[in-house]
């Protein structure tokens, strides 16, 4: 029984969820990039397969692969993007649960994460569902009365409770208010959306050439280290050649030295008969 491997939970639990959403978050440049090419998607597993190893470093989590983390990632968007749409309906409603938005861990983070997916689900609400709050209310009413006051020409106070019909009442002039209003709004909100995602792009790329440069830096380490074993290799081998035609010129030494001592030519020269 003490040898019986310890299957990972079949579950996430909540610090597990919480630590994947700040691995996701740290990466989100290269996970959540809308390119499909080929480099890219490559790209991708080896930022979820690092991920993985980073995640399973972590104390109080179970061992993940890569593939169950990113379904629990797609799980959690999924399931994000529901609650949002869901809580979006029931603010217009004005009756919001508290209990649907204690689902999810970290809402805002997702949505911050995937902007472009929860936009949809954050847009302000058409012109039959918008009921601006009492404080733009006050302030359009003051705005109008100043109108009144200043353009005496066209429009007097008596006009504003009258019933003429040529000329426009304030509440016409508040509604025209409330409509330029929400369409500058509207518009502040496109461009500032339009920044943000210009922002994302910027980002998404450097993380990508980031990532690209310790790709090639890593691969020129490796190419350098396989020259240097080349190059040890190659330098062991001359010293094994060099090390033989020593031995051979010494043992040639050794057989002529035996064959023509030095004693030998000590000797007196014969004499002649």
């Amino acid at each position: 029984m003490q040898n019986e491997i310890i299957k990972p939970a079949k579950y996430f639990s909540e610090v597990e969820k919480s630590v994947l959403l700040a691995l996701v978050e740290k990466y989100k440049y290269v996970l959540e990039c809308k390119k499909s090419d080929a480099r890219t998607i490559a790209l991708k597993q080896r930022t979820w397969q690092a991920l993985a190893h980073e995640y399973n470093s972590q104390p109080s989590v179970s061992l993940r692969d890569f593939k169950q983390l990113k379904k629990c990632w797609e799980n959690i968007k999924a399931r994000t993007k529901k609650i949002m749409a869901h809580e979006r309906r029931e603010k217009v409603k004005r009756s919001v649960s508290p209990l649907i938005s204690s689902h999810i861990i970290g809402k805002e983070k997702i949505a911050s994460i995937v902007p472009e997916q929860m936009y949809f689900l954050q847009s302000p609400p058409e012109d039959s569902e918008y009921q601006p709050d009492a404080s733009s209310q006050e302030s359009f009413v003051v705005s109008n009365r100043e109108l009144c006051d200043e353009d005496k020409e066209l429009v007097h106070f008596p006009v504003c409770e009258g019933t003429s019909q040529s000329e426009p009442s304030c509440s016409d002039v508040r509604i025209a208010a409330d409509k330029n209003y929400r369409s500058k709004a509207s518009q502040e909100s496109a461009l500032k959306k339009m920044h943000e995602e210009e922002h994302h792009q910027q980002m998404s790329i450097l993380q990508l050439q980031l990532i690209q440069m310790n790709e090639v830096h890593v691969a020129k380490i490796q190419q350098i280290e396989r020259e240097c074993e080349m190059a040890e290799e190659e330098h062991r081998i001359k010293m094994e050649v060099l090390n033989k035609k020593k031995m051979y010129w010494e043992r040639k030494l050794q057989t002529i030295t035996k064959e023509w001592p030095v004693s030998s030519f000590n000797r007196p020269f014969p004499n002649s008969p």
